[in-house]
């Protein structure tokens, strides 16, 4: 219940966000009038800013690429840890909901704000390359959109070095029908321990 409110809070912040970077937008194009002559980007600095971006997009693209194959291989071995007759009886000493609740929690609030990030973003790059060219020209608003887009995904990059860093927790792997079923144990332990005394 708690991590619901949390996330729907961070959500509501996003949208209330895109929705004033949009009015923003508005505001600014009626107060601002186009320059009289346009800006020119010479094509050697618009090529410098599609290699930058291609380059960024290359390296979101193998780090996610490495997220999977982490996550696929990091579950599969920490799994085997805790799934064991040694896991379970390691992790029938901690309370099993409260870290299944913890662990949970926490990925779904990540994702939340993931989630709003990637919208605030996109909008506040729509709204910046809107308002370069309408005051200085396409070339120069083409130019702010390839180097935002870089940007982006350089932004992509870090958030999916911050998930593999979650995935090589072992505790991210843990599944939650082992965490109930020793949860479940420990109670029942304790109730049988207090009807028998």
């Amino acid at each position: 219940m708690g991590s619901g409110r949390v996330i729907q809070g961070i959500l509501w912040c996003g949208d209330v966000t895109v929705e004033r970077l949009k009015w923003g937008e508005d505001f600014m194009k009626r107060r601002m009038d186009p320059k009289g002559k346009k800006s020119e980007v010479s094509k050697d600095a618009l090529k410098r800013m599609k290699r930058v971006k291609r380059v960024t997009k290359m390296s979101d693209n193998v780090v996610t690429g490495i997220l999977s194959g982490v996550v696929k291989v990091s579950g599969f071995f920490t799994g085997s840890v805790v799934n064991s007759k040694v896991g379970k009886k390691f992790f029938g000493l901690l309370p099993g909901e409260v870290v299944l609740a913890t662990l949970d929690g926490f990925a779904k609030i990540c994702d939340a704000a993931e989630m709003a990030g990637k919208n605030v973003l996109q909008t506040s790059s729509t709204v910046t390359t809107g308002l370069v060219s309408h005051r200085h020209g396409e070339q120069a608003g083409e130019i702010t959109n390839v180097g935002l887009g870089a940007a982006g995904h350089a932004i992509g990059t870090a958030w999916a070095v911050f998930k593999i860093r979650k995935a090589l927790n072992p505790k991210s792997a843990m599944k939650p029908a082992t965490l109930a079923k020793t949860a479940a144990k420990a109670a029942a332990a304790d109730l049988k321990a207090k009807q028998s005394k």
